[in-house]
């Protein structure tokens, strides 16, 4: 009489029947694992930026007096030169062709850039400097691109509107904000549906991720 074996193995249907189990699992969590690790990129280098921004307006005012006085009506390269240069690490700084507001690139050793415009006043933060050479009018504002503001003149503005601006440093876009989360996602700067780079909207993204301490809210109107 044969014995039976107690260490009896699979059998290959119940491998594969097990294997795809796994692979309909995996299939369902991946998309979710992969927008939360984009995510983290996005946050990672958004509170980055601001720290390292912030950190060189700091030094440079010990050289060049505090921000609140610096000159307006610089180009950005000239403003750069005069109040970041040396103070900012970056790999180039690139001169876009006229008709762009003067506008430079700043290029960041983490693949990152700043597009600076309007007397330097202007920051757009491309998180992925390969897809602006690869889709330059394809990005998507709140996701691609993200808005900051560097603002110590009034000028034509009134004070309500550039108040979270002036002599702050470099802040994420906020300018005609009426302080509400809810003002965060209308009006004509808000965060509130895919906007392409190429519109300069959805400005308040930014902001309304600052707004929730550098998290992506549940309500965040953009995928990862």
């Amino acid at each position: 009489m044969k014995k039976k074996n107690k260490y009896r193995g699979f059998t290959l249907a119940e491998v594969l029947i097990t294997l795809g189990i796994i692979g309909i699992i995996a299939a369902m969590t991946l998309p979710t694992v992969v927008s939360k690790y984009r995510e983290q990129v996005v946050l990672t280098k958004l509170k980055r930026i601001y720290s390292v921004m912030n950190q060189a307006i700091k030094q440079s005012e010990l050289t060049n007096g505090e921000c609140l006085y610096w000159e307006t009506t610089l180009k950005p390269i000239d403003f750069y030169n005069k109040y970041y240069r040396g103070y900012l690490k970056v790999t180039k700084i690139e001169e876009m062709p006229a008709g762009n507001d003067d506008a430079i690139l700043i290029y960041f050793a983490d693949g990152s850039l700043l597009k600076s415009f309007r007397q330097g006043r202007d920051y757009n933060f491309i998180i992925d400097q390969k897809n602006l050479k690869k889709n330059p009018n394809g990005l998507l504002m709140g996701k691609d691109v993200f808005t900051f503001r560097f603002n110590n003149d009034l000028g034509a503005q009134t004070s309500v509107q550039a108040k979270y601006h002036k002599g702050k440093g470099f802040e994420p876009y906020r300018f005609d904000w009426k302080g509400t989360e809810e003002d965060l996602h209308n009006g004509t700067y808000g965060c509130d549906k895919l906007i392409k780079y190429a519109g300069q909207q959805a400005d308040y993204c930014t902001a309304l991720i600052q707004f929730h301490n550098w998290s992506i809210p549940e309500d965040y109107p953009i995928k990862f």
